[in-house]
């Protein structure tokens, strides 16, 4: 291959690699870095910070009720919660929608804290472009895992995670 023929195949590479690196959402990039702190108020009423969680493992996550797997995430979230709580793991849950009505009623049965993102401020901050987005937090406030999207087997994934976080 001629200098001229690799020159170029770098420079196709390197145009490649940006495109790519260009898609990366937040929330990727904060792995391995301190989770942006919020304070967003939950639908009981009561302001929560994330801060507040440092000691539990938390199960960030960020969804919308007109979204179908988000509610399929947050089912199988949240038996994980109900499961592993007494460990130490918390489910956060921020509602995207822009109705806070449509987040009630959707979430009308559970057990964890519901919070709603109004002005969509933090969802801005970890840079959530699709849903649902969980972001897995170990008990030092650090990101460590960042799932985007939901399929029927992630559940296996999300089960592994945690619990090598609780077993640290």
């Amino acid at each position: 291959m001629t200098r001229l023929m690799r020159a170029r195949w770098s420079g196709v590479a390197l145009v490649a690699l940006l495109a790519v690196a260009g898609t990366v959402s937040a929330a990727t990039q904060l792995l391995g870095a301190e989770a942006p702190d919020f304070v967003l108020k939950s639908l009981s009423g009561k302001n929560l910070r994330l801060s507040e969680y440092r000691g539990e493992v938390v199960m960030l996550t960020f969804w919308a009720a007109w979204c179908g797997d988000c509610r399929a995430q947050l089912a199988e979230l949240g038996a994980m919660r109900e499961r592993y709580q007494d460990a130490g793991v918390e489910l956060l849950a921020v509602s995207l929608d822009q109705n806070v009505r449509a987040a009630s009623e959707a979430t009308a049965e559970v057990s964890y804290p519901v919070l709603h993102d109004v002005g969509g401020d933090v969802g801005r901050l970890y840079d959530v472009t699709k849903m649902p987005v969980m972001v897995l937090i170990d008990r030092g406030g650090v990101v460590r895992e960042v799932f985007e999207g939901f399929r029927r087997g992630n559940e296996e994934q999300y089960l592994e995670r945690v619990q090598a976080l609780l077993r640290e």
